[in-house]
């Protein structure tokens, strides 16, 4: 949303640049379903896991008794953080007419906000994968390279706990490799822009998403999903703006604010892929 010197900065303008720029960079946060937890009157949320340990049926005599199974449940909770950011707008900036100037530094804001749930997420996903298949060996080659087959090993290892892959999340040097592979069918609907989110094109059925901020197993890596089981995102305070005055420094300060927090449920629906 584009301002001139003849516009002012709203509140309006403020919530949906806001809103806007941090939607619009998921990335890692794209890995987790969302729960809307606004209502729950509480800092922190429980999860009630289904272990999935219920015995199978078996074969019984006849007037045998069938034996009785019962499953158990594990319980994670998980506790929500505030992030804010603010900007200032002072009295000289909005009388000479350096409003477009300001309009930047909000949106700087929005992207720093974006950024840091983004590195939020990622951290929770580092340190709740799986790296290696059941036979033990590791998952990829690495040799520097992501390739085709390293992405099928990952897809292999979810599949071996019964998830089905539905997302690629690559690094900048991973996504480079990819676009030398036959497998690889990228975006040129979009001129071969990253389109939003990150996503850049499609492998093996999967949509891929590039993050330029984090390397994934030291360069050359990704990550891959089955989003519908590996975990959720869950929202306290929705992405909120708030404005108020500063008289002594005669300035209008403007926050943007919100509540949030991230857990892994089943931490085998993800991998790491180390290319």
């Amino acid at each position: 949303m584009a301002l001139t010197t003849k516009d002012i900065i709203t509140q309006d303008f403020v919530r949906e640049t806001v809103e806007e720029v941090v939607e619009e960079n998921l990335v890692y946060r794209r890995a987790f379903r969302e729960i809307d937890a606004s209502n729950i009157q509480s800092n922190s949320y429980t999860f009630y896991i289904d272990d999935d340990n219920m015995g199978r049926p078996t074969i019984v005599g006849e007037g045998e008794e069938a034996p009785r199974h019962q499953s158990t449940v594990s319980e994670t909770t998980v506790n929500f953080d505030k992030f804010m950011g603010e900007v200032a707008l002072t009295m000289e900036a909005m009388e000479d007419g350096l409003i477009e100037m300001k309009a930047r530094e909000v949106e700087d804001v929005a992207r720093a906000m974006a950024e840091r749930l983004n590195a939020e997420a990622f951290d929770v996903i580092a340190a709740n994968r799986q790296t290696t298949l059941e036979s033990g060996d590791d998952i990829g080659d690495g040799d520097g390279v992501l390739s085709f087959s390293d992405i099928v090993e990952g897809m292999k290892a979810l599949r071996e706990d019964s998830h089905t892959p539905d997302l690629l999340i690559v690094d900048i040097d991973g996504y480079t490799d990819l676009l030398t592979d036959a497998n690889f069918n990228r975006a040129t609907e979009s001129g071969d822009e990253v389109v939003a989110s990150g996503e850049v094109g499609r492998i093996a059925g999967m949509p891929v998403v590039i993050d330029t901020t984090q390397d994934i197993s030291g360069g050359n890596g990704a990550f891959v999903f089955d989003t519908s089981k590996y975990g959720y995102e869950l929202t306290r305070t929705p992405m909120s703006t708030r404005e108020y005055e500063e008289p002594e420094r005669q300035s209008d300060v403007i926050q943007a604010f919100t509540r949030k927090a991230w857990t892994a449920i089943f931490t085998d629906a993800a991998a790491e892929i180390d290319g």
